[in-house]
This record gives C-alpha cells, structure tokens and sequence, in this order.
C-alpha cells in the first residue's frame, strides 16, 4: 500500500535524490515555495485518514520533506491533492504529474496552474527522484514491515535532539565505551624486534606456515574492513544511532587490525610475494563470495533477512568461528614455544577487539529474531550452509604440508572449529529463546 511508503527512511532517500540531482537543481533554479501534497482519505484503499507531505524547496534544494503539521496547508502557496491510486501512478511514472493536473486527476487546491507551468520540468524531476526512492524503498521489505497502517508517525530526526537523548545504557554503547577505553591501541607502537629474531631460527616449514596462517588473517582482516560499511549504512537508515556510533569503533579496529597484520608480513616475514596462493577453495568461498556476497547484498537489500545473514557470516562464521580457531593456532605455535612475542601481543590485543564485535552480532541478531521470530530459520539456514566452508579452510592449511610443525594436529583444529560453531549455536538459541 502506498501508506506503506511514507516512512522517514523513504523522506530522507527522497530528498537526498533530489539533492543529487543536477537536472533537479537546474530545473527548480527559480522555484522557491514549500508545497503540500496531500492524498485523499479512503478507508478502503488503506486510508482511513487524511496522508499530507510537506516539502521544503527553495531554488533548486529541498531543504526537508516530512509530514504536514497543523497550519502548513494554510501557510503554503501550493497544495496538490490526489486519490491514492493517482499518488501511486504518479510515483510508479505510470502517469506525468503536470498532465495529471491537466486532466484534474490531481487537484490543485492552492495555487496557480498557471504559475505551475512555468515550473513543469522542476515537477518532472521531483516525482523521477521520488521514483527513483519509491524504487528502492519498495524492494526493501523491511520499508513496509516499519511503516504504521493508516498513519504515519515520523520520528526525529536527530536522535540526540530528543528527550530521551543518548541511551549510554544499552548493549551497544557500553561495547562503544569499552572500545574507546580498549581499542585505541597502536598497532605502530609494536616493537617487532624480537620477532625479527625469532624469525630466523625458525625452519624453512615452521615461516611457512606461520606465513600461511598470516596470509589468511591478512585477507581476511582486509575483507572484513572493506565489507562493513553496508551494515552501518543499514543500521543508520533503520535509526539504531547507538549501534551506529559502536559500529563507527568496529571499522577503526578492523582498519588497525589490517595495518598489523602487513606490519609482521613486511617487517618480519620481510615478504613481497602474493600470498593470494595460500587461499584455498573454501577460503575463497567465505572471503570471496559469502562474506563480501551478504554485505554488499545491503546497498540494495536492507530487509531483516538480509541483514540476519550478513551479520551470521560476519559475526558468527568469520569472527566467531575461523578468527577464533586462528587464534588457537596462533597460541599452539607461539605461546606454548614462546615465539614472535610482539606478533603474540597483538594477536592478544586483536582478539580482545574481536571479542567486542561477537557481542555486538550476538546483539544484533537478537534484537532481529525478537522483532520476527522467523528469522530464526534465516539465521540457522545461514550458519549451517557456511559451516563446510569454514571447516575446510582448516583442511586446506593441513592438507598444504605433509607433516606440520609445533606438533599441531588437524584433529585439534577442527575440534575446536566445531566447539566454536556450536557455542555459538548455542548462544544463538539463547537469542531464539530470550530475545534483544
């Protein structure tokens, strides 16, 4: 239904479509009134009240679009009014707005048409950017599950601006306060001098699989800072600014862990080489496909669903599970011969960074599943698709060397990969089960 659309999301992509606009801009040059656009009540069509827009345009800027408050009708110099079916054509170009107005499809109840038509290429490119929003939004389902029937209630839009302010008390911004209290750390202020030591007295096998297991982590550190973008942009769109300002946090990590891990390939590894031949099959389907497939799936798609799969392939298969059991490896190799110690003091600082982010997916994906308790299908169909995936990464660093080095056994590796799937399984059902 077209009551379905008006949300503040849709507002807000519609004016920055049109803000983006230079044919707008230079159509609408000389055109400086707000205008109402009003669509008809009709209880059978999903309107049981009057819908009415405000929208703020001033010489090629539209400066706000929101609902029309009491006294706007009155202090406006245009008002067009229209059914919801005509509204609807008129925004799924099925119809031009100005003919709409010449066949009195739509009513102009203040103003001039006169005056309009001096202003019919600015109209055009007012209702293309609506559109062009109206084409988004509508293959977003999430748009029409936050949508109230009937009314619209629009939020402010600065959540800072309102009574309640800034929550400090919620999940995600104690995840944000402990991240600037523990996630500052300088990856340059590491001292790899040791590490350069220790380098050489290793055997030829031991840098090899020690450069292996970087290599993954490199990539792996680089994917995941290159992909989290679109979960912010859809965190932000839904109006989660506690979320938002923790995610800000969780880019700068991953960012930081990047910078480390290159730091020990350059510094100590001293390697110039590709390294991409250490990425396996199974590797390349979580970093290459899975993970950078469900992220950017959310420039288009931002629906629950999409969401819940992104935040499982990120959060729970890649950090939760494949950063975990990496971890491991690196504390069988190097803890137990002590190793590498400042490649050891970052991996300590890096997991600890980690550990910040599964709580956040955890989070996340609960208040998800608690929204619409059939996510929860979405979610376990997700872990268990990437579970093989996962485990033959671990396959494939064993299945490299016919003996392996540090006395590391496959079977410890995939006993912890699978100790760590299922903890978070059962976090997840703790998810299913007591909600955000």
């Amino acid at each position: 239904m077209l009551a379905d659309l008006f949300t503040e999301r849709w507002f807000r992509r519609w004016q920055e479509e049109l803000n983006a606009s230079e044919a707008y801009h230079h159509a609408a040059r000389h055109w400086e009134w707000p205008v109402v656009l009003v669509v008809r009540p009709e209880p059978p069509a999903g309107f049981p009240t009057e819908l009415a827009l405000y929208l703020d345009l001033y010489h090629g800027e539209c400066r706000a679009i929101r609902v029309a408050q009491p006294g706007d009708r009155d202090a406006v110099k245009y008002v067009i009014e229209g059914d919801a079916e005509t509204w609807r054509q008129v925004l799924h170009r099925e119809l031009d707005p100005v003919m709409a107005l010449m066949q009195r499809k739509l009513h102009l109840e203040k103003g001039g048409l006169l005056a309009l038509s001096r202003h019919m290429k600015a109209a055009r490119e007012l209702v293309l950017a609506a559109a062009r929003a109206t084409a988004v939004e509508e293959a977003m389902p999430s748009a029409a599950a936050a949508a109230p029937t009937g009314r619209v209630v629009t939020p402010p839009r600065f959540a800072t601006m309102t009574p309640d302010g800034l929550r400090h008390d919620t999940l995600p911004m104690r995840l944000y306060h402990k991240a600037k209290r523990l996630g500052t750390w300088n990856p340059q202020d590491l001292d790899f001098t040791g590490d350069r030591h220790d380098w050489t007295g290793l055997t030829a096998l031991e840098r090899e699989v020690v450069l292996h297991l970087t290599a993954l982590f490199q990539a792996g550190e680089e994917s995941v800072t290159d992909e989290i973008v679109p979960l912010l942009l859809a965190v932000a769109n839904d109006g989660y600014l506690d979320e938002q300002l923790y995610l800000s946090t969780f880019l700068f990590e991953e960012a930081k862990h990047t910078e480390f891990f290159h730091r020990f390939l350059r510094e100590v590894a001293a390697t110039q080489e590709d390294l991409t031949r250490f990425h396996g099959p199974s590797y390349r389907a979580v970093f290459y496909e899975a993970l950078p497939g469900a992220m950017r799936r959310l420039l288009e798609d931002v629906s629950p669903a999409a969401q819940v799969e992104a935040s499982v392939t990120y959060n729970m298969i890649v950090e939760g599970t494949l950063a975990e059991t990496g971890y491991h490896a690196y504390h069988a190799m190097l803890e137990r011969n002590d190793l590498l110690p400042a490649l050891r003091e970052g991996i300590g600082l890096l997991r600890r960074d980690e550990a910040r982010h599964i709580a956040y997916g955890l989070h996340f994906l609960s208040r998800h599943v608690a929204a619409d308790p059939g996510l929860w299908d979405v979610l376990r169909r997700r872990m268990e698709g990437l579970l093989e995936p996962a485990l033959g990464v671990i396959h494939e660093l064993f299945d490299t060397y016919d003996a392996m080095p540090f006395g590391l056994t496959i079977e410890e590796f995939v006993d912890y990969a699978m100790r760590q799937f299922e903890a978070r399984m059962v976090q997840l059902e703790g998810v299913r089960g007591g909600g955000a």
